[in-house]
């Protein structure tokens, strides 16, 4: 410990921590430095404004398994309000910096000079690669200090700005790029992004939230209306919802910007309301309506902005009744390939469309410099019901990853007692419920061909399958077409239950250009019952303009149902095409073979079943492309 007198009050000022080498004197302010065993001044800076912090000096944590202390706190400004970095020692001797930011923290540590980096030549959106790890350029600014407390390392210089690139790489890498007065090669800070929760400080010696009184029952520096501010030590601008007056933040007082057209958004929520996401009561701070024209037409939508103490700030985003919760996403968690697609979490999304996005009004309050016409480049990648979404500008881009919920999920959400519209249309990141009807239908229709499949089996194997008759007819040349002349009867033959029959007849010469008819009538010997079939035979062939063709064959089977058990003979009388005569003479008369099998399986049902069995998941299936062709018929990238 190094203690000693301020030389500009005298008070006494004390040095615990081995690496600090200037200590901010709790009376004036003045920066104290050691200078071996002097204490010299360095001039002095402001004293912190109180933030919604919930850190303070003094308080000591546990970041993956190693103890450290905050023993020093600085407040910088890029001229949007000041943002918060602590100094913190390690138990194992190192020191770095633990930022703070839109209820996010980044635990960084000196990682040394990095050679041959250009500011000017990093932009947001820009992917790198520094000390063999990937990264993508999130934000290039400048900031300087503004105000001190505590213990800081000897480099902290309150009169210059200081340049600076941050940049973020998967599972949390976060890294700044410290470029100092824009003429030197930057210095390298490497850490990771951490929750509230991960910074390993007990809950009870957390600091209490900050409330600006002054703030949370403001009015309108313009209309005089009441503002109740809802987050007013992250709000940086609000929208008066009563006149539009645009007021600026500053340490706690608000000033008249710009007078704004009065709001007129008829939306579905209200500021002030609470609702439950991601295990989560958010409350609704301000919404703002945003639009982009395509060939011509303009599309708007809405976004409210969603605020949790230790969340931060997060979205709910409405087009058309189609409603998307998005939540913050470091760039480098999200590989992305311009205009084409995006991976994030083993996931591909597909490039959906790239709009520039216009604000076109403002209601409530924002945690940045918002302000009417603003623009920005937004490009949306989707993979139902997910989406991850880019929004950048010259200086800094933002990343968001997006879910779908309908409207009945917002409803319940908020509480709300008015049914919300129903969606028009479909929305990019819409899940298709035609795919999921299809794939129930594709379930079931799997569970019936199966089904079917084994029946189809079980009465193969229950079958017979039976030749109970094998026989030839030949006509004689001279007998005349469908005469008692051309009948012939079988020998008996038995079929021993009842069943079906298939009979299969085949042409004992080919047939050309003509038919050959069979009436079959099985006869039973007992009861003379008959069961009577007609098959005709034909083939035809030729040649015209479009070339050869032909159609028939030389044989033919038919089903009967249903045949009693019992003792039959076949009688077959034939008839034939006159055309056919000359053959008939010329070969000696018709001959065919006629085969009887009893109770075999009929094939035809089977393929009939399969046949309007495949009808259903066929229309399902066109109903789910139909839905993804009218989604992607609103992209501009495909």
């Amino acid at each position: 410990m190094t203690q000693g007198a301020c030389p500009s009050c005298g008070a006494s000022v004390e040095f615990t921590v081995g690496s600090a080498q200037v200590v901010v004197c709790a009376h004036c302010q003045t920066m104290v430095a050691r200078t071996g065993v002097d204490l010299e001044s360095h001039g002095r800076v402001a004293r912190i404004v109180e933030t919604d912090s919930p850190l303070r000096l003094g308080l000591e944590g546990r970041v993956n398994s190693s103890a450290y202390q905050i023993v020093g706190h600085l407040q910088k400004d890029h001229g949007a309000g000041p943002w918060d970095e602590w100094y913190v020692e390690m138990a194992d001797g190192r020191t770095g910096w633990l930022s703070e930011s839109e209820g996010a923290f980044h635990l960084l540590f000196d990682a040394g000079v990095e050679e041959g980096l250009e500011l000017d030549a990093l932009h947001p959106g820009d992917r790198l690669r520094l000390r063999n790890r990937p990264l993508v350029i999130e934000e290039r600014g400048h900031g300087r200090v503004v105000a001190a407390e505590g213990q800081l390392p000897s480099d902290v210089d309150p009169t210059q700005d200081a340049y600076y690139v941050d940049a973020t790489g998967p599972r949390g890498l976060f890294v700044t790029l410290d470029f100092g007065t824009r003429d030197r090669d930057p210095e390298v800070f490497l850490g990771q992004r951490l929750e509230l929760a991960q910074l390993g400080i007990p809950a009870n010696d957390l600091r209490p939230r900050v409330r600006k009184a002054t703030l949370q029952q403001a009015r309108c520096t313009q209309c005089n209306g009441p503002l109740e501010l809802r987050a007013p030590d992250q709000t940086m601008r609000v929208a008066c919802p009563y006149c539009g007056a645009l007021l600026d933040v500053r340490e706690g007082k608000l000033s008249f910007l710009k007078l704004l057209q009065k709001p007129d958004l008829p939306a579905d929520l209200s500021l002030g309301m609470k609702g439950t996401l991601d295990g989560v009561e958010w409350i609704l701070i301000g919404y703002q309506e945003r639009s982009c024209v395509v060939e011509g037409t303009r599309y708007p939508w809405l976004e409210y902005l969603l605020y949790h103490p230790t969340r931060g700030f997060t979205w709910l985003m409405e087009s058309n009744g189609h409603w998307v919760f998005l939540k913050p996403l470091a760039a480098g968690d999200a590989d992305v390939v311009p205009q084409s697609s995006a991976y994030y979490e083993g996931r591909r999304y597909k490039a959906f469309q790239s709009v520039t996005a216009v604000t076109d009004a403002v209601v409530g309050e924002f945690y940045w410099q918002v302000f009417q016409g603003e623009t920005a480049r937004a490009t949306e990648y989707v993979a139902p019901p997910y989406s991850v979404n880019e929004d950048s500008t010259d200086n800094e881009v933002t990343y968001t990853h997006g879910e779908y919920l309908t409207p009945e999920q917002v409803q319940a959400a908020f509480k709300l007692k008015e049914k919300l519209p129903e969606p028009r249309g479909i929305a990019p990141s819409q899940p298709n419920t035609r795919r999921k009807k299809l794939m129930q239908t594709l379930l079931w229709t799997g569970i019936w061909v199966v089904a079917l499949l084994a029946l189809s089996a079980f009465l193969h194997a229950r079958a017979l399958n039976a030749q109970v008759l094998d026989m030839r007819v030949q006509v004689a040349p001279g007998a005349a077409s469908g005469t008692p002349a051309t009948m012939r009867f079988s020998e008996p033959f038995e079929i021993t239950r009842a069943g079906n029959v298939r009979v299969e007849v085949a042409m004992a010469n080919a047939l050309d250009n003509a038919w050959v008819g069979v009436q079959g009538d099985l006869v039973n010997q007992e009861t003379q019952d008959v069961v009577s079939f007609y098959e005709e035979i034909s083939y035809y062939h030729g040649r015209d303009s479009d070339g050869s063709w032909s159609e028939g064959g030389n044989q033919g089977s038919v089903f009967l149902s249903t045949v009693p058990a019992g003792k039959y003979v076949l009688r077959t009388t034939t008839s034939y095409d006159p055309n056919l005569g000359l053959q008939v003479v010329n070969r000696g008369g018709i001959g065919y073979q006629v085969r009887l099998t009893h109770d075999t399986v009929n094939e035809s049902w089977l393929v009939i079943a399969l046949v309007l069995l495949l009808l259903a998941p066929g229309l399902s299936f066109i109903g789910a492309n139909g839905f993804e062709t009218e989604r992607w018929q609103e992209s501009n990238l495909q």
